[in-house]
């Protein structure tokens, strides 16, 4: 069984989704976390940098994929490890941001994401978040949901979530890059954030954490019955 969440940026998709999969007993999957260990294992140990990680060696992203390997253990946050070593902790980096955006427009990067991302839902039923893994990663999973929330919203979810990591905005600032990183997303020639057809579109601007679990857990029930 296959649960795909989709969103913009700061929608809450990978809150939602560590708790709905928690509620259902499935693996949980943020493919986010998979994009950012690729852009950080590229610059940390391939030397590539802004300029140069447009255009990563087949090579490189292959050895890249063979070495990173993504954990979820029920009820703990994900964790991935490239060669053994834990390098979650520097995945929420500016710097590394900035370097997945890049890297997320890849046609042989994303090639590379969504085959782990295949290989990892092939062993359990998943809970998967992302921004096109109903359209494009998994068009035919069994339950779709698609995540949004006022822009303003996001961009103090946004901030919160910074200043966690020690980085500091405004809120003006928040909103451009939120509102920068959305027209991105959808104006990206690759697997743009779309809605998918057949999502469930939720809302959350003015909704708790529990109350959207509640709404997904009984959206979930309704279509699998």
């Amino acid at each position: 069984m296959i649960i795909t969440i989709d969103g913009p940026v700061a929608s809450g998709k990978s809150t939602v989704g560590r708790l709905l999969a928690q509620r259902l007993d499935y693996y949980y999957i943020c493919s986010g976390y998979l994009y950012r260990a690729m852009a950080y294992v590229l610059v940390t140990y391939y030397g590539y940098d802004e300029k140069t990680i447009t255009s990563p060696t087949d090579e490189d992203l292959e050895a890249c994929c063979m070495s990173l390997v993504y954990v979820y253990e029920d009820g703990l946050r994900e964790k991935v490890f490239f060669n053994g070593r834990d390098i979650t902790s520097y995945l929420k980096d500016s710097y590394i941001d900035k370097i997945t955006s890049i890297i997320s427009v890849s046609s042989r990067v994303r090639e590379c994401v969504t085959s782990m991302q295949h290989t990892l839902a092939s062993h359990y039923d998943t809970v998967i978040d992302g921004r096109d893994t109903g359209s494009a990663v998994f068009p035919h999973a069994e339950v779709k949901f698609f995540i949004t929330a006022a822009v303003e919203v996001r961009a103090q979810r946004w901030l919160n979530d910074q200043n966690k990591t020690g980085h500091n905005f405004s809120l003006e600032q928040a909103i451009a890059k939120i509102t920068d990183r959305d027209e991105r997303d959808k104006r990206r020639t690759i697997a743009p954030l779309v809605i998918p057809h057949d999502a469930h579109i939720i809302d959350t601007s003015h909704m708790t954490i529990e109350k959207v679990i509640d709404v997904m857990m009984e959206y979930c029930t309704k279509k699998l019955a």
